[in-house]
C-alpha cells in the first residue's frame, strides 16, 4: 500500500461512526469564563475595515467640461485680437505720440499703403468728429441754461501798465538774420479792454494749465467774465499731428464770437526736429535751421492772423529761464523768435527777468515778494510752483482793463396834467 493511500485510510478510520467524535466546542461565555479563571489574556478583536464605496460618476455635461488650458488659450486669443483692434483704430494717435516722443517716423506708417489699414484712421477721425460735435452740443445747451453773470461794477478799475516792458527794452536779440524790422506804424495795444459778456481764451501747454485757473477765478468773481481754457500738457507748435494749436485756435474763435482776448503760452515743448510740412515723407527739418525757423514763424503768424480775423486781442507770454544749460539755450532761441515775430502784433510779456532772472541770464528759482523770498519755480527747473502760478496770473491781470456797462437812463415820464371838465 502506498503511503498516501495509508494516510487516507487512517483519516477515514479517525472520523468513522465507530470512532469517538471530538467534544463540541464550549460556548463563548463558558470559554471566556474559563479563560478568565486561567488568567489567559483575550486576543484583541479584529478591527473593522469599512468597505470602500465606488465613486459616483459625474453627469455627462460635467464630464465634458473643458480643461483650464483651453480657457487660457481662449483668453489669450481674445486679448490679442483686442490689442490689434485698438492699434488699428488708434493708429493716428500712436503715430503722433511716437513722433513727439522719439522724433522720428512711427513704425506703423509703413502700413499706410494698405486700404484696410487706412480704414482704421478714417474710422477714428469720424469717431472724433462725432464726439466733438456731441461735446459742442452739450456745451451749447449748458451755456443756454446758464444764468447771465452779474458783474460787480467797480469804478476806476483801470489797471496801470507800469510793469509793462516794451520790446525795445526787453533785451531780445533776433535769433538769426531772418528777422526783419517792422514798419514804425505797426504798434500793438498796451492794454486789453473787456466788458460784460466778453470771454477770454487760454491756449498753452502744462505751464499755462497752472496759470490759467487762477486768472479764470479772478475774472469770474470780480468782473463776471467767463473764459475758455483749452491748455493741454506736452503740446506746442512743433508737432501739429499730435495737437494742432493753430487749427484749434482758428476753430474756437470761429465758433465762439464772444471771445475778445486770447492768451497764449507756448514754446517749452518745441526744441525738436519736426517733419517737413512742404514735402511729407522727405525727412525732418533740423532744429534751429533756417528752414525750421521759417516754418515755426509761419505757425506763430497763423495764430496772429486768426486773432485778427476774429477781432480778438492777443497777449503772448514769453518763455522763462530754465535751470538746465542746454534747455535754457534752446528756450532763449525760441523766445527770440516769438518776440521778433509778435512785435507790433500782440502784447508781448517777457518772463525771464520777471521771474528772478539776472541781467546776465542766470536762472533763479525764487524772487522777493513783500520783503521776503518766495520760491516761484519747481524743483525740475522748468515749471512753476503754486506761488509762481499765482504771481504770473496777477501779472496777466495787470494788463486787463474792465469797463462796466453804462447804466441805461430811465426815460422821463411826463407829469400828469389835471383834467378840467
Amino acid at each position: 500500500m502506498k503511503p498516501h493511500q495509508a494516510k487516507r485510510k487512517a483519516n477515514r478510520h479517525k472520523y468513522s461512526k465507530s470512532a469517538p467524535r471530538p467534544a463540541a466546542p464550549a460556548p463563548v461565555a463558558v470559554r471566556a469564563a474559563a479563560q478568565a479563571d486561567k488568567h489567559v489574556p483575550e486576543l484583541p478583536a479584529k478591527p473593522h475595515i469599512p468597505v470602500r464605496q465606488p465613486k459616483p460618476q459625474p453627469p455627462a455635461a460635467l464630464a465634458e467640461k473643458p480643461q483650464p488650458r483651453r480657457y487660457a488659450w481662449g483668453l489669450a486669443a481674445v486679448m490679442l485680437c483686442t490689442a490689434l483692434l485698438t492699434v488699428w483704430f488708434s493708429q493716428q494717435s500712436i503715430n503722433a505720440y511716437w513722433q513727439q516722443t522719439y522724433h522720428r517716423a512711427s513704425p506703423l506708417e509703413m502700413l499706410n499703403r494698405y486700404a484696410w489699414w487706412q480704414s482704421g484712421a478714417r474710422l477714428q477721425t469720424a469717431a472724433n468728429e462725432r464726439y466733438q460735435a456731441l461735446a459742442d452740443w452739450f456745451a451749447g445747451h449748458n451755456e443756454r441754461w446758464r444764468p447771465p453773470p452779474a458783474p460787480a461794477a467797480k469804478p476806476g478799475v483801470q489797471v496801470a501798465l507800469a510793469h509793462a516792458v516794451p520790446l525795445e527794452q526787453a533785451n531780445v536779440k533776433p535769433p538769426s538774420e531772418t528777422v526783419k524790422p517792422l514798419a514804425a506804424e505797426q504798434r500793438a495795444p498796451d492794454k486789453v479792454r473787456l466788458t460784460a459778456g466778453d470771454k477770454v481764451f487760454f491756449a498753452g501747454d502744462s505751464m499755462m494749465e497752472g496759470i490759467a485757473p487762477h486768472l479764470q477765478r479772478r475774472l469770474r468773481s470780480e468782473y463776471g467774465i467767463q473764459s475758455v481754457n483749452l491748455s493741454r500738457q506736452s503740446t506746442g507748435l512743433s508737432y501739429p499731428q499730435f495737437f494742432d494749436w493753430p487749427a484749434v485756435i482758428e476753430k474756437q474763435l470761429q465758433d465762439d464770437p464772444d471771445i475778445k482776448l486770447l492768451v497764449v503760452f507756448l514754446g517749452p515743448n518745441d526744441p525738436w526736429d519736426f517733419p517737413n510740412p512742404q514735402q511729407p515723407g522727405s525727412g525732418y527739418l533740423k532744429f534751429q535751421s533756417p528752414e525750421w525757423e521759417q516754418v515755426y514763424r509761419q505757425r506763430i503768424d497763423r495764430i496772429v492772423q486768426a486773432a485778427r480775423r476774429a477781432d480778438v486781442q492777443l497777449v503772448w507770454l514769453g518763455i522763462p529761464l530754465m535751470k538746465g544749460s542746454k534747455l535754457n539755450t534752446q528756450m532763449r532761441y525760441l523766445d527770440g523768435i516769438m518776440a521778433s515775430e509778435l512785435q507790433g502784433k500782440a502784447i508781448w510779456l517777457p518772463t525771464d527777468r520777471l521771474l528772478g532772472g539776472s541781467e546776465n541770464g542766470e536762472y533763479r528759482d525764487s524772487i522777493e515778494l513783500d520783503g521776503r523770498s518766495v520760491r516761484v519755480r519747481s524743483k525740475d527747473g522748468i515749471h512753476f510752483t503754486l506761488k509762481g502760478q499765482q504771481f504770473l496770473a496777477d501779472h496777466l491781470a495787470a494788463y486787463i482793463e474792465y469797463r462796466a456797462p453804462e447804466p441805461v437812463a430811465a426815460a422821463a415820464v411826463p407829469a400828469a396834467v389835471p383834467h378840467t371838465p
